[in-house]
């Protein structure tokens, strides 16, 4: 056989070249298929003369190794989460465990807040951004005992009901927002015909209003033209009031909704800084925790964690302190509300002079500068003492799970009497419970009192539940208020949902008790966006009671319907062509429309003393 390296012949049974070193492998171990063959003869090297490189072989891997890391890396993460829940749940500080608890329970109800101003906002954004029309009619049934307590007796009253029930309010309401007009009817309906129709429109600062039943022109002009009226009738009008009127923005609810519109990241950066602050804020040294505790909430016992915070005097002065130099140093605080309600006194006082002018020795605008509010600020951080503080102030803090579901705040008073502030709260994706109390245990002047939210949405039917619900009543029992509003909404159907709201408001004070309830029921039909497209129920209300000078309890009926188209054309009606301009008019042209209006009156009444 020959070396495959140098191809010198070799010995048959040779392991290694003579004359290389290459190791070859004897033609017994070549096969091929399971059959030995003859090797054929490699060609010489003609370099076999030159130093050889040797071929490294491949170094291991080493997967092994790398899954045993993973391993290791896993088992202490999970130990590690491990200790941390179980910390969490046993031996953790109080400042630990109620700073990992805050901060959750903000990021649920960061999310709730979002998501609720986020529907809120498209739903505004649409009817601001797309021209509606709405067509509005209010129908009413009245109780006959209502006209017999005003002084008419049974016969009269059921004469004057019959007509009345036959009397239709209509409202009809073209806006486009965006392009600042609005053409308004409002008509008085008898079995469904006209008796009296007021129409008007606003185009940007123009305006108009005629009476078709009573003449044939209308009045129109602009808003500054409003102050001629004074010129012509001196005796009749008040030049301030004719100011202050032509000075009235009709768009200032809209543009103040785009420039008040609060930016979602200023308010969740405002959330976590004062969300948080109490706990930042507070040494732990301050706090003691205990496991395994009971509490009340909403009505019902629950297990939980109680953090209790306790401020001697200092402690709560140097709190207060640290929040005024918090609020003095934040921009994002002032920019959302401070610079924003400058504003506001700057929008409302360009269309209102008069108001400006009696703010009590106020310059809005420099008093509620970021230096100055930075000053008041600092001013009464320097103001504080001790002594303006109660002895001790008690905060405990309930936690569930991972949330905080409730905080206590305590302050004893100097009699023996106890003030206590309870806030209750359970943020569930897009259900929100709050409850807010306040108890005064003193014998003399004592008062409890509540305040219950409790909201509901389906994001598959966009419906929403809501519940509200407020008592205040003296600890003695002498009387009370109670005010309850419950809302729902159910499908029925693909695209209607059935409303039902009811709102009953209950007093028992030193006049006696009384009752007022209003309840509604309506359908309401969606169109493809989602939103109305038609409203029909009706509205029910309900007075009486012995603390009001009623003989008995008097109800009304309304019945409602209201139509609503988008996407509409919105243009100055055609009357408005002809209409007498209060710019250009003089005392002649207004004293004969006056005329005509008045002789129409005229011949109506006459007409009615003839019929009746």
């Amino acid at each position: 056989m020959f070396c495959p390296n140098c191809g010198k012949e070799l010995l048959d049974d040779a392991r290694f070249c003579d004359a290389c070193g290459t190791p070859v492998v004897s033609q017994d171990a070549q096969t091929n298929d399971g059959t030995n063959e003859q090797a054929a003869p490699a060609t010489p090297n003609i370099y076999a003369d030159y130093p050889q490189t040797a071929v490294e072989p491949p170094k291991p891997r080493k997967k092994k190794r790398f899954l045993k890391i993973t391993a290791i890396i896993l088992a202490v993460v999970v130990l590690l989460a491990g200790v941390t829940v179980l910390g969490y749940h046993t031996f953790l500080p109080a400042k630990l465990t109620l700073t990992y608890a805050q901060r959750h329970t903000l990021q649920k109800a960061w999310n709730y807040l979002d998501q609720s101003m986020t529907r809120g906002e498209k739903k505004l954004d649409y009817f601001i951004d797309t021209p509606v029309k709405t067509d509005t009619t209010i129908s009413l049934k009245l109780d006959p005992e209502l006209l017999t307590a005003a002084g008419l007796d049974k016969e009269m009253a059921e004469f004057v009901m019959g007509y009345l029930n036959n009397i239709a309010f209509q409202y009809v309401s073209e806006v486009d927002i965006a392009n600042k007009k609005q053409n308004v009817n409002l008509n008085l309906n008898y079995m469904n015909n006209p008796v009296f129709t007021l129409n008007a429109f606003i185009d940007n600062d123009r305006l108009g209003l005629a009476l078709p039943q009573l003449s044939e022109r209308g009045i129109v002009g602009r808003f500054k033209d409003i102050p001629r009226l004074e010129e012509l009738y001196p005796y009749i009008f008040d030049s301030s009031i004719l100011e202050t009127i032509s000075n009235i923005n009709p768009w200032l609810s809209y543009d103040l909704n785009r420039e008040f519109r609060i930016d979602h990241k200023d308010l969740k950066k405002l959330q976590d800084t004062y969300g948080m602050f109490l706990v930042n804020t507070i040494d732990g040294s301050d706090m003691s925790i205990r496991r395994g505790r009971t509490t009340e909430l909403f009505g019902e016992d629950i297990r939980c964690q109680e953090v209790t915070i306790t401020l001697d005097q200092r402690a709560q002065m140097e709190l207060v302190k640290s929040l005024l130099d918090t609020m003095a140093e934040d921009d994002t605080l002032y920019n959302t509300v401070f610079a924003k309600v400058a504003r506001l006194f700057e929008i409302i006082s360009a269309s209102n002079p008069e108001l400006a002018e009696n703010l009590p020795g106020m310059d809005m605008e420099n008093f509620l500068s970021k230096s100055q509010i930075r000053m008041l600020l600092n001013s009464a951080k320097r103001s504080l003492n001790k002594d303006m503080f109660p002895e001790e102030a008690i905060i405990r803090a309930y936690i569930q799970g991972y949330d905080v579901v409730k905080y206590e705040l305590e302050i004893p008073g100097d009699s023996g009497e106890t003030f206590l502030f309870t806030y209750e709260c359970l943020v569930d994706d897009d259900d929100f419970r709050m409850r807010l109390s306040f108890l005064n245990d003193s014998d003399y002047n004592g008062v409890n009192a509540h305040l219950d939210i409790d909201h509901k949405y389906d994001k598959a039917s966009d419906t929403t539940d809501l519940t509200v619900g407020f008592e205040i009543k003296p600890s003695d029992d002498s009387g009370y208020v109670t005010v309850s509003l419950k809302s729902t909404e159910d499908p029925d159907g693909s695209n209607k949902v059935k409303r039902l709201i009811d709102l009953s408001v209950d007093f028992d004070v030193g006049s006696g008790e009384g009752n007022l309830n209003i309840s509604a029921d309506a359908i309401e039909t969606r169109n493809k966006d989602g939103m109305p497209a038609n409203v029909d129920g009706t509205v029910d209300f309900y007075l009486g009671g012995d603390g009001l000078p009623l003989p008995k309890g008097i109800s009304l009926t309304l019945g409602f319907e209201s139509d609503f188209q988008y996407d509409i054309t919105v243009k100055t009606p055609d009357w408005a062509s002809n209409a007498i301009d209060l710019g250009t008019a003089t005392i002649e042209d207004l004293e004969d429309y006056f005329e005509e209006i008045t002789d129409t009156i005229s011949n109506l009444i006459s007409m009615a003393q003839y019929l009746f």
